[in-house]
């Protein structure tokens, strides 16, 4: 076996949500950079997968949909540390194939398919010839640990992070689809890809830009979706799911719940390709395939590109003109505004909802007009679409706080325009406030963020706050506190200010009444979060 330089570093270990399978939420640390993971591992072989079988190991604890396996390996290199040279075991997490249920918490888990070859991270075990993964629980990088290798070949005397980058160039060369899109996802991942959690940079971006190239016109369908976003580098006019990010990312207006994204990403591969993306944009290709390539050159903003947008948005695939359209929204101007403008028109919701999109990334506040005649659109995407850009403008904006007022009373999005508004003036909708709290109003499609009827809430409570304790007191606002004590199970916090709130305005008696209440009607000890405000009243009751 050839032994295989390795390097070493270290990296501090953050924790950050990610959104579990299925049911809820759990913490997941960030993926480790290459020379971290070289550090955490006992061994690094490459070898080609056997058989599999289920194994008891009291190191792996029972999670719902997954099980134990040891995976025999044909040993091909051993790349650090000591090992057979012939044949090895690895445990590892992988799903339950006829699972009981779902699952709530997914551990760190690996599936080898018999006959392919892996490079595998792993650890010692009391068990000669037997090894283990690395960690229990999954990292952001969701296959750390593991990466699948083109051929069974063993691997050459070099640095790890060579090795890796020979094996996954390799595999973009396969003539199997599925391995050249794993190859993508990897080289994207480390070189930058996990820049929502935390970006990679085992691999240059420059150099994974260069080594897909190749790929940009790649005649299967398959390839082109994996290496176009990769291309485009993710850039937020790509999908529409992230079309709520970069609202709240370039939008005047709070978005509650909603994460935002870098303001000053850029388009690297967009700009070195931009020529490619053009040529395959005016192909014969699919038009899902010449629609990507258009998404993609977002925020590349180059003025040449205005004569292509214009070709595209005339273009018969309402894809393709709904991604020109998109592309609009890097060339602000007048022009820019009259022609989203008459896009608003266009036969097809996708392209009508793309413009609402382009008006809320560019913020004209001069298309709000055009914007609430899309929310009673025949298509609920455009309706959506039109809300969403909305409530990215500031409501302090006269024409922008007409269209909220108006549309109050649209149960579509009750009560999001009632709480934009509010934000900036609570006093005078506070009536509507506090019945939104109590009904807990939801819009009927709604697309995600903080919980409208806690936002609600919280921006009745910080009004209540700033309010003379003597007027509290009076009873005045008594129709406001009922409404603040309903307030969902949405957390610990909010009863437990409330009744600080109450102990801090010297209103014992009520705060003792809602005390009781909550304690009959909390699943859980709130008395425990009560007690310790009676500790120190004033480190509570703030919003």
């Amino acid at each position: 076996m050839k032994a295989i330089e390795t390097y070493r570093c270290t990296m501090s270990l953050l924790v950050l949500l990610l959104g579990a399978s299925l049911v809820s939420a759990y913490p997941v640390g960030p993926a480790l950079s290459l020379e971290k993971l070289i550090v955490e591992a006992d061994v690094i072989f490459k070898g080609t997968a056997a058989s599999s079988q289920p194994v008891q190991d009291d190191w792996f604890k029972p999670y719902s949909g997954f099980l134990a396996r040891e995976t025999r390996f044909k040993v091909l290199s051993i790349v650090k540390g000591e090992g057979p040279n012939s044949e090895l075991a690895f445990r590892h997490y992988d799903m339950d194939p006829a699972p009981l249920q779902g699952y709530s918490f997914m551990p760190q888990y690996y599936h080898f398919e018999p006959g392919k070859s892996y490079i595998v991270f792993a650890k010692k075990t009391e068990t000669a010839g037997v090894l283990r993964q690395l960690w229990a629980n999954h990292k952001a990088k969701r296959d750390q640990g593991v990466v699948q290798c083109p051929d069974d070949r063993p691997l050459e005397l070099a640095p790890i992070k060579q090795v890796l980058w020979t094996e996954l160039t390799a595999m973009l060369k396969s003539s199997t689809a599925s391995d050249v899109t794993y190859a993508v996802g990897q080289l994207d991942q480390m070189s930058g890809g996990l820049r929502l959690f935390n970006a990679l940079s085992d691999f240059d971006r420059e150099d994974v830009l260069e080594a897909l190239g190749g790929l940009i016109d790649s005649d299967e369908p398959k390839i082109a979706r994996a290496v176009l976003p990769v291309i485009g580098s993710h850039n937020p006019y790509l999908s529409d799911s992230e079309t709520l990010h970069w609202l709240a990312t370039v939008g005047a207006a709070e978005v509650p719940g909603i994460g935002k994204r870098d303001p000053e990403i850029g388009n690297l591969g967009g700009q070195l390709y931009v020529r490619h993306l053009v040529t395959l944009a005016d192909s014969d290709g699919s038009a899902e395939t010449r629609a990507m390539a258009i998404r993609a050159l977002g925020l590349v903003r180059e003025s040449g590109l205005l004569a292509s947008i214009e070709r595209w948005l005339a273009d018969p695939a309402p894809a393709v003109r709904a991604a020109g359209t998109l592309l609009l929204a890097d060339f602000p101007s007048p022009q820019m505004r009259q022609r989203l403008t008459t896009l608003a028109g266009d036969p097809a919701p996708q392209v009508r909802a793309c413009m609402a999109r382009a008006a809320g990334f560019a913020q004209p506040v001069e298309l709000a007009d055009v914007l609430a005649t899309l929310l009673v659109d025949t298509d609920r995407k455009v309706r959506e679409a039109a809300a969403m850009s909305l409530l990215s403008f500031s409501p302090k904006d006269e024409a922008i706080a007409k269209v909220f007022t108006a549309n109050l009373d649209n149960d579509e999005f009750k009560p999001l325009f009632l709480i934009a508004l509010a934000r900036e003036n609570p006093a005078g909708y506070l009536d509507a406030l506090a019945t939104a709290v109590e009904q807990k109003t939801e819009p009927k499609n709604f697309w995600g963020g903080q919980i409208p009827a806690l936002t609600a809430w919280q921006i009745l409570f910080r009004y209540l706050h700033t309010q003379p304790i003597g007027r509290i007191r009076s009873g005045e606002l008594d129709r406001y506190l009922d409404a603040l004590e309903q307030v969902g199970n949405y957390s610990s916090s909010q009863p437990r200010d409330v009744y600080a709130f109450y102990v801090l305005c010297g209103m014992m008696e009520r705060a003792n009444r809602y005390r009781q209440k909550a304690k009959e009607t909390l699943s859980y000890d709130i008395d425990y979060y009560f007690k310790k405000v009676d500790k120190n009243p004033s480190l509570y009751g703030q919003q």
